[in-house]
């Protein structure tokens, strides 16, 4: 437990100081503990003499001791409770800073539910336990000690047992964590587990239920194993828990009868006596609260640990800025892949500034991954990507990043108007330059149409919308940004034809004047660039025009003959 402690105090950080004062409070709540103990002794001191000043004094010392404790208890909530909350606020905003600058390859499927179970589950154990427990521990042990020396002064025999009795329990205690520990893992990757696929399920429902699998087998076993590891990790506690209970309750009855014994055989006097039988039924109370305190203490533990893990996330480094005046792009003998896979071999290839790009591949290729390469979603293995003359990894990231537009084949809209969608890149922007580029990507019409009008809710992902209308309020974004070079990773794939002809003329506008690369399996998006990639197993086969590349046997042919064949294309 000891260990714990000073992790959380570790923890604390700037709010430190703060938690110092909550157990300063809990020490002091022990003091007004024993005013109900000294009102006792006072009254029995002087019960052959009993006035009305003596019991109103007595009356002065319980309500002494009921303002303290009230008092410290609302202190030691302001200061530490309180606390618990300011620390996982600025936790949890840590943690997204993080994020905002780790590579994309750190977000995989496995570390997205570490991610997710961190910022919900993890983070709202520690937030509404750590503290509390902390209290319960300290504050039990201090109680305890604290009466046992009130004791002490006055007859030390007594005292000694309720120590004896303290430390005896603390075995128990030691037995709780041990057990709890084991299972504590456990219980957290089921919650892991249990949270990872109910959101799958969720979102895959059309899916399941299309194919009549609406008992959810897959998510029952995941409930089914949460609830076995719970039920587990309480049997585990449940021995050393009732031993915990029965060896304060035993030596509560030894301070009694002690006392009783002592009292009877004229040792004590009968005030002190009386005041003993009280102290053996009070002696222990908060200490009742020390066992679910180190219960919680090592599920605190586990959670602290699995959020260190999580919080050691790889952060893309940089600090220069980017100059505007030269955005040539050069990628030079790159390689990358993902774990042993290789996916780009020693490419290399150059893009000048103002100049339109395509890049054509068969699905797998490594398309999509070069251009992830070029905004620094990921850094390369070996080999250097250079943007304005510099390799980018010298870049500061979103320095980097505020010189992209990227619109993508699978948009994601926010739930959130579409007014602020659009602002998203631009949050400065005002209604006029948001209603100007709307129009300039051929949305404005329907926007308007939509029952709010620029202030309609779109639901999430924009689940309120055509695939079409998704990626032009996503060209309209792009639009606003006003970055100097445009990705298009398939943003024409999906769309519908009568939507197509409104798209094609929102890219022109989105790409009028840039650099522009685009990713594309439609003739009409690449035979116009002025150089065509052709990726093929993590190679660049073929550079050149369209014209120049259709008269050449190779890749590039036969993927449009493929196309030709499957899609309808037509070379003219």
């Amino acid at each position: 437990m000891l260990k714990t402690l000073k992790r959380i105090i570790k923890l604390s950080g700037q709010y430190k100081k703060r938690v110092y004062w909550g157990l300063v409070f809990s020490i002091l709540n022990t003091v007004f503990n024993c005013c109900s103990v000294l009102a006792i002794l006072w009254v029995l001191k002087n019960i052959d003499k009993l006035t009305m000043e003596i019991v109103w004094q007595t009356v002065g010392i319980l309500a002494i001791g009921l303002f303290g404790k009230i008092l410290l208890r609302f202190l030691t909530n302001i200061f530490m409770t309180a606390a618990g909350y300011n620390i996982f606020t600025d936790k949890r905003l840590e943690l997204g800073d993080k994020l905002k600058h780790a590579p994309m390859g750190y977000f995989s499927k496995k570390t997205l539910g570490r991610i997710n179970n961190t910022i919900t589950t993890n983070m709202a154990t520690l937030e509404n336990f750590t503290m509390m427990a902390v209290d319960n521990v300290v504050g039990g042990i201090l109680q305890g000690l604290g009466i046992s020396i009130f004791l002490m002064v006055f007859e030390w025999k007594i005292g000694v047992i309720a120590i004896l009795g303290i430390l005896l329990s603390t075995f128990s205690l030691s037995m709780i964590q041990k057990k709890s520990g084991s299972l504590s893992l456990a219980r957290y990757n089921a919650v892991e587990s249990v949270t990872n696929n109910v959101i799958e399920y969720i979102r895959g429902i059309a899916v399941i239920r299309s194919f009549g699998r609406g008992n959810a087998s897959k998510l029952d076993e995941t409930f089914d194993e949460f609830e076995k590891t719970s039920i587990d990790m309480e049997k585990e506690v449940l021995v050393p828990h009732g031993y915990f209970r029965a060896t304060l309750e035993i030596f509560s009855g030894i301070i009694i009868m002690a006392s009783a014994w002592m009292t009877y055989n004229g040792t004590m006097e009968f005030s002190y006596g009386m005041m003993f039988l009280v102290s053996g039924f009070i002696i222990y109370g908060q200490m009742e609260l020390l066992a679910n305190g180190a219960f919680i203490m090592e599920q605190i533990e586990t959670a602290m640990d699995q959020m260190d893990e999580t919080y050691n996330v790889p952060k893309l480094t940089g600090t220069q800025s980017v100059s505007k005046d030269n955005t040539n792009i050069e990628i030079k003998n790159v390689t990358f892949g993902y774990d042993s896979r290789v996916i780009l071999d020693k490419v290399s290839a150059k893009i000048p500034a103002k100049s339109k790009c395509a890049i054509v591949g068969y699905s797998g290729s490594g398309k999509t991954t070069l251009c992830n390469l070029i905004v620094r979603f990921w850094d390369v293995q070996s080999g250097a990507i250079t943007f304005g003359g510099k390799d980018i990894r010298s870049y500061a990231p979103d320095e980097l990043l505020s010189h992209f537009s990227m619109v993508f084949q699978n948009v994601f809209l926010f739930n959130d108007t579409v007014e602020n969608n659009i602002k998203f890149g631009c949050p400065n922007a005002s209604h006029e330059q948001i209603v100007e580029v709307a129009k300039r990507a051929r949305c404005h019409e329907f926007i308007e149409a939509l029952p709010n009008g620029y202030n309609t809710i779109i639901g999430e992902n924009g689940s309120s919308l055509s695939g079409g209308e998704k990626q032009r309020i996503s060209i309209a974004r792009a639009l606003l940004k006003d970055a100097p070079v445009v990705i298009l990773d398939e943003a024409t794939s999906s769309v519908d034809p009568e939507n197509e002809c409104e798209l094609m003329a929102a890219i022109a506008e989105l790409t009028k004047g840039k650099t522009v690369i685009s990713i594309a399996h439609r003739l009409n998006t690449v035979k116009n660039a002025d150089q065509i990639l052709v990726i093929d197993h993590g190679h660049i086969v073929q550079c050149g025009t369209h014209k120049e590349l259709c008269n050449v046997d190779g890749v590039y042919k036969k993927f449009l003959d493929i196309r030709q064949s499957s899609a309808g294309w037509s070379i003219t």
